[in-house]
């Protein structure tokens, strides 16, 4: 298996702005970074986002080193787990047998057997979450079959789509409220009401042009009509020949 620094290696290079608006992308799939205020803006977003999650990384450390440093046995008992270790045999190597024999102790095995309950029912609801989900995505595959079909899109379209929703969701769920996030969730909610709002609009629309062409035809416009009263007059002389009194041609082989 080959190794993260061969992988980047055989990466085709890319050039600096192309990095940064690949990143861009993945971070704000929603947005049209097509000028240079839209990427700066973007630009500014990320870094606020960046420096957010470092001034949050730095507090955990903090928090852990300082454990680390008031309580060594915490922090060799978590660096072993950390390392693979079994978190039993760590246990008793760093805090003693004493921590299991406290059968006799009734407050104790109560505390115990309250943490155990609440483990367990942790672990029963995570289950059921992960069951519940894989047998709605097996009864969403007809549905997104469907879709799929209806908007002519391929796996790979309809992936990058699933992967902008989790963007959209994973927002939603932290309560990350960017501008595009909330651009995006407003057009979906009145999507609806825009769409009467345009068609409302658009039969108006209609219906005014409609009532301008009316009044233009009653009105008249300023050109003359093709078959007036003169040239109805002289296409009917043009017809009569003067052989036996005038008469209408029947054909030009008439005299």
């Amino acid at each position: 298996m080959k190794s993260f620094e061969e992988r980047m290696t055989e990466r085709p290079k890319m050039r600096s702005r192309q990095i940064i608006l690949e990143k861009l992308g993945k971070r704000f799939p929603d947005r049209l970074l097509d000028n240079d205020d839209a990427l700066f803006d973007a630009l500014v977003e990320y870094d606020a986002h960046l420096c957010d999650r470092y001034e949050k990384l730095r507090d955990d450390q903090t928090k852990l080193a300082t454990l680390f440093i008031s309580n060594p046995k915490m922090g060799g008992f978590i660096s072993d787990v950390i390392g693979g270790e079994d978190a039993l045999i760590a246990c008793v190597r760093y805090f003693g047998k004493d921590i299991l024999e406290c059968a006799n102790d009734e407050n104790r095995m109560a505390q115990l057997r309250k943490e155990n309950d609440e483990y367990l029912a942790r672990m029963s609801a995570n289950r059921a979450i992960e069951k519940e989900m894989a047998e709605n995505w097996e009864h969403s595959k007809r549905a997104i079959n469907r879709f799929k079909e209806a908007k002519s899109m391929s796996d790979n379209d309809f992936d990058n789509f699933l992967e902008k929703v989790h963007h959209i969701c994973e927002h939603v769920f932290m309560s990350d409220f960017t501008p595009d996030v909330l651009e995006v969730l407003f057009k979906g909610v009145n999507y609806d009401t825009d769409l009467d709002c345009a068609e409302k609009a658009a039969e108006v629309r209609g219906r005014n042009e409609r009532i301008l062409f009316e009044k233009k035809q009653s009105e008249g416009d300023s050109l003359p009509g093709l078959h007036n009263d003169r040239s109805s007059r002289d296409e009917e002389s043009e017809n009569l020949t003067p052989g036996f009194g005038l008469r209408r041609r029947r054909s030009v082989w008439d005299m």
